[in-house]
């Protein structure tokens, strides 16, 4: 089995009519791709002839109730994949549906991409071509080109094609992602992890077909849609709040500083008293103690999760300490200034603004400090 290069994984639930036509098109494939394979066809519960006519064409059968046991078998898209996968030799491993809608004659294109460095290789189907039929009206105009958008924005991803069924992937790169869909989000959830884990995702064209014996398609596009949208909110969770909160205090700390500047002021017949300046402070105080709390409740999640944080321990100490260092030298000024003139009367306008200065500085310095004493705390004190 050393020399074992491509491991074509079949998922298949009911494909006694398409299961052989896809296993003779794996073995065109694998045969023009020039190297040695092997195609595992991972049963899901089937009740028809679907693994007598794997079995009888040669190939590996992987029965996914003798891996899961039948009361715990999840039954699912990303279950039997899973299985699949998990028993496959090669240093490859493609993957692709069994109701004979994508063409497994594209294997050399993709196994090109990953000896090129790639570590997952997505088909594209709007780049490739789809047959008039092969996809529904809604899932080709709306679902499929809404989710992907919402994925390449929230994982800065360049896939154009987030939920298509044959790919292709290093055994090293399935082992870090770790997959634990077992449904049809199984796809999603393998180019999000790939994209947090920073591994070499690549796309090349591929073709949709409408099936040789058309059926009642698995996909349930509102139920499967939900559960891919759930998915890319819950696996994006920590960045997509930390851009909202960065988008936060773009907008409202240079409102914020200049009415430290010049108010109060008027635009136009109105007038911006002083305090809106109460008002802006507060928002900038409160999304700096957000910001910094999210932080810490990212330690709960995975690493692979963590890593979409982008904090750096000594830098947000360094960073802690310099707002604690500068709001404590604000009071200080602030108090000395005050001694200076007996403790008396002074500009009151321009001496809240200083103390509102100096809260904003303090409040989050001691937050950050606050902060990174925890991390640092759980990652270097033993769990009893």
């Amino acid at each position: 089995m050393k020399d074992l290069t491509i491991s074509v994984v079949i998922p298949c639930l009911n494909e006694e009519n398409t299961i052989g036509y896809c296993i003779e098109k794996a073995t065109m494939g694998i045969k023009s791709s020039g190297l040695k394979g092997e195609i595992i066809v991972s049963d899901n519960g089937s009740d028809d002839n679907s693994i007598e006519i794997a079995s009888e064409a040669g190939v590996v059968v992987i029965k996914t109730d003798e891996i899961y046991g039948p009361k715990d078998n999840p039954r699912g898209y990303g279950s039997g994949l899973n299985a699949g996968i998990n028993a496959a030799n090669g240093e490859f491993i493609i993957m692709g549906d069994s109701d004979s809608t994508y063409d497994f004659e594209d294997i050399p294109k993709f196994v090109e991409e990953l000896s090129n460095g790639s570590d997952l290789v997505v088909g594209n189907r709007f780049s490739g071509g789809i047959e008039n039929g092969a996809m529904p009206f809604l899932n080709r105009y709306l679902g499929n080109p809404f989710l992907s958008y919402i994925a390449r924005k929230l994982f800065n991803s360049k896939i154009r094609d987030f939920n298509c069924g044959i790919r292709a992937f290093t055994k090293k790169a399935y082992k870090e992602m770790d997959l634990k869909s077992t449904g049809m989000e199984f796809a999603t959830e393998m180019i999000a992890k790939a994209s947090l884990l920073n591994l070499n995702v690549s796309e090349v064209p591929t073709t949709l077909s409408v099936s040789i014996f058309p059926r009642t398609p698995h996909l349930k596009p509102f139920r499967d849609g939900f559960r891919v949208l759930s998915l890319l909110i819950a696996y994006s969770f920590i960045a997509l709040f930390n851009k909202s909160f960065n988008i936060i205090l773009s907008i409202f700390v240079p409102i914020y500083l200049t009415l430290i500047l010049f108010a109060p002021f008027k635009i136009k017949e109105i007038e911006i008293s002083f305090g809106a300046l109460s008002v802006f402070q507060n928002i900038v105080l409160i999304t700096l103690i957000l910001k910094s709390m999210l932080k810490i409740t990212s330690k709960l999640f995975p690493e692979f999760i963590q890593n979409n944080t982008n904090t750096n321990t000594n830098t947000d100490l360094n960073f802690g300490l310099v707002f604690l260092f500068i709001g404590i030298s604000l009071y200080l000024i602030e108090f000395f200034y005050w001694g200076s003139l007996g403790f008396g009367a002074i500009n009151q306008i321009f001496n809240l603004k200083i103390l509102s200065l100096a809260s904003v500085f303090v409040t989050y310095g001691i937050f950050e400090s606050f902060r990174i004493f925890i991390v640092i705390s759980l990652k270097y004190f033993p769990k009893k």
